[in-house]
């Protein structure tokens, strides 16, 4: 379980990312992803994200897209994301049938097929909402309410999130 706290500095330390030096007195992040792993000191401008808080490879790069996915602004960034998240689907599919079947069955193979499901339902909402976003441009409305039309689906686009384990 991965822990993050804030602390003020003791002692100098280095920012584990970007290498700035973190001043005794300085307020700082330090977090371990497990509690064998050496805790990592971070700057305030340098504090973790989700998809680094995780030692799953699935949910890090799931985290990541949901963090591009906040930050969507067109339909070409949203194809971007869809193309990932198949991806993403694929492999969990792939890793899936490569079990062998009589684990399909167990407790890891049903995670995958969740994991497969969710991702899939994310791609669906993704599409549906590019679709919206697409036909709004043909839609014959006075420009103020197509823009608000387009800042309420790019809202919902940048709520769509993993809701999986």
């Amino acid at each position: 379980m991965a822990t993050l706290k804030q602390f003020k500095a003791r002692k100098e330390y280095v920012c584990s990312k970007c290498g700035r030096k973190i001043q005794k007195g300085e307020q700082y992040y330090r977090f371990s992803i497990s509690r064998f792993s050496p805790l990592k000191p971070r700057c305030l401008n340098c504090k973790p994200k989700r998809s680094e808080m995780t030692q799953s490879e699935f949910l890090s790069r799931i985290y990541e897209i949901e963090e591009t996915i906040e930050a969507i602004e067109s339909v070409e960034e949203i194809e971007e994301v869809i193309s990932e998240l198949e991806e993403l689907m694929e492999e969990t599919e792939e890793k899936l049938y490569n079990m062998p079947e009589q684990l399909q069955d167990s407790e890891v193979g049903m995670l995958l097929q969740e994991r497969i499901d969710y991702v899939q339902e994310m791609i669906d909402q993704l599409e549906e909402l590019k679709s919206e976003l697409e036909s709004l441009e043909d839609e014959e409305i006075d420009e103020k309410e197509k823009e608000e039309r387009k800042e309420e689906i790019l809202s919902e686009i940048q709520s769509v999130s993993y809701s999986g384990s």
